[in-house]
């Protein structure tokens, strides 16, 4: 997964809304694994409820923050690696809980696999994965402007990734988990609001300008955008943001799934 400063700027605003479906199934005795951690503060989340969180992610800088914000809260349950999610550094059936946030529908088919499979690996037996990713079929948008879809592709162009059908991969989450040996005992959705009031809808505005902002030098060294495009843009969440009637609702789909016994 690509990581970049916008990026991590925006991944810092993730928190217990985030990891909100699997609270449930946590208590004072769960160690819970949050794959893909980026700045932690989902995993800070997690560790409020569990006996213990561990957030590994393979950016530097994502740990590094992760580090700080973790000395700040002076939680001594919560813990940070640097590794790869296709071979995490734990023994065997050490986890409860695995957890991916906006993290599998990345993945190509391979890497989804070898994932799945270290999941499995460190996970107990009779242990949950819990899994919350993009479908961007259950968005809503308003006002669908030209430009609007634009910035939204300019992200997914961003990521560059190898399934053309990544944008859905949330409803296919609980196949997906079966599929590689997991048993689906709850799924759900929600959504993220990014229009709840007039603050809330031109702080999303800002965000996501400065998001585009940080990736657009690296997007046309890629080949992957125009500067026109870029502005136009920059130019739609601008309108987006100042107009009061505008909503954006993101939806995200989650599943949680048992290992086998």
């Amino acid at each position: 997964m690509r990581h970049n400063h916008a990026i991590l700027d925006f991944q810092r605003k993730r928190g217990e809304g985030s990891a909100a479906f699997v609270l449930p199934f946590l208590d004072a005795t769960t160690a819970i694994l949050d794959v893909g951690c980026g700045p932690g503060t989902i995993t800070a989340a997690l560790a409020k409820t569990a006996r213990s969180a561990v957030g590994i992610d393979i950016s530097a800088k994502a740990i590094a923050s992760a580090h700080e914000m973790a000395s700040s809260a002076r939680m001594t349950n919560l813990g940070f690696v640097r590794g790869t999610m296709t071979a995490l550094p734990f023994e065997n059936t050490r986890f409860d809980i695995v957890f991916f946030h906006a993290v599998l529908y990345h993945l190509d088919a391979a890497t989804l696999a070898a994932t799945l499979s270290e999941a499995s690996r460190v996970l107990k037996a009779g242990g949950l994965i819990a899994t919350r990713d993009a479908d961007v079929g259950g968005n809503i948008l308003y006002p669908e402007t030209s430009g609007l879809q634009l910035a939204l592709d300019l992200w997914t162009r961003w990521y560059e990734h190898a399934d053309p059908d990544s944008g859905r991969f949330g409803r296919r989450q609980n196949a997906i988990l079966r599929a590689h040996g997991f048993v689906p005992v709850w799924s759900g959705a929600s959504f993220v609001n990014h229009s709840a009031d007039e603050p809330t809808r031109r702080e999303s505005a800002a965000d996501a300008k400065h998001s585009l902002q940080g990736m657009s030098a690296e997007l046309m060294a890629r080949g992957l955008a125009i500067r026109d495009e870029i502005d136009q843009a920059l130019s739609a969440w601008e309108a987006w943001g100042s107009n009061p009637d505008s909503i954006y609702l993101r939806c995200r789909c989650e599943c949680v799934a048992r290992k086998p016994a």
